[in-house]
């Protein structure tokens, strides 16, 4: 007889991350995706996906220049993004403009979520995981939980944001999973090449209000050894690593940790 996970792998099989068509980066901050994924969007980009990203935050809580205010800052931290979106091929960016480190509803970004779920009618939604162990942050707590609860509640059209036009809108469509980037449990590698893994960093590099030359370097190292490591379990030079999870496993399954 077959394990409780060889059925559920069976039953509900996770899709590769590289065949998806059209996928929603929903990040806390601008600058998330990129380092959590930046090579793994090139690579979707240059294999036709339509990448969209939807950041919650308004990034305005730290910067390398303590004399930037959090409005100046804001702005900044939005061209950087515009500017790293453009090198990974990014077709579009979305703003939620919630306060940095701030006091703001999970459940007001879950509807906003909702939304775009509804409007962009992705196949994948891609975010940080917020069940990370010692994950700190909690613009990440949120964002993360928030994503994960939209994939389950979207379909449901009582579930909206008192916006008719969109919750109208509201119908069976191709969202099949959700893929946590920054994960302790991945179950999905993703080979990146050498062009998708220079993209990344030259999309990185472009958050110059939070990155000074020294701590991009760190980054650079700690990142490039862990993409090897990744690489080594589907035998290629680097790989991005990602918790996949088909939307039907997000309620009362208790395995879908060690899936």
């Amino acid at each position: 007889m077959a394990s409780t996970l060889e059925l559920l792998r069976q039953m509900v099989p996770p899709p590769r991350i590289d065949d998806c068509r059209r996928v929603l980066c929903v990040q806390p901050h601008p600058d998330d995706t990129d380092i959590g994924a930046g090579a793994t969007v090139a690579r979707l980009a240059r294999l036709g996906a339509e990448v969209h990203y939807l950041t919650v935050t308004d990034g305005s809580a730290g910067a390398l220049d303590p004399g930037l205010d959090r409005t100046r800052l804001t702005a900044l931290r939005r061209q950087e993004q515009e500017q790293a979106a453009r090198i990974l091929g990014v077709r579009e960016l979305r703003w939620l403009d919630y306060p940095d480190a701030g006091d703001y509803s999970e459940y007001r970004v879950r509807l906003d979520v909702i939304r775009a779920i509804r409007e962009l009618r992705p196949d994948l939604l891609l975010t940080v995981d917020p069940w990370t162990p010692y994950e700190s942050h909690p613009d990440h707590l949120i964002c993360g939980r928030a994503v994960a609860a939209a994939a389950l509640l979207h379909g449901f059209a009582s579930v909206g944001n008192a916006d008719a036009a969109v919750d109208r809108g509201a119908q069976p469509r191709p969202l099949v999973a959700i893929a946590f980037y920054h994960t302790a449990h991945p179950n999905q590698y993703v080979a990146v090449d050498e062009e998708d893994w220079r993209r990344k960093w030259e999309a990185v590099a472009c958050h110059r209000s939070q990155l000074d030359l020294a701590t991009l370097e760190s980054y650079r190292l700690y990142f490039d050894t862990r993409a090897r490591e990744h690489g080594q379990a589907v035998g290629v030079a680097r790989a991005e690593a990602f918790k996949v999870l088909p939307v039907a496993l997000l309620h009362c399954v208790a395995e879908a940790m060690y899936l």
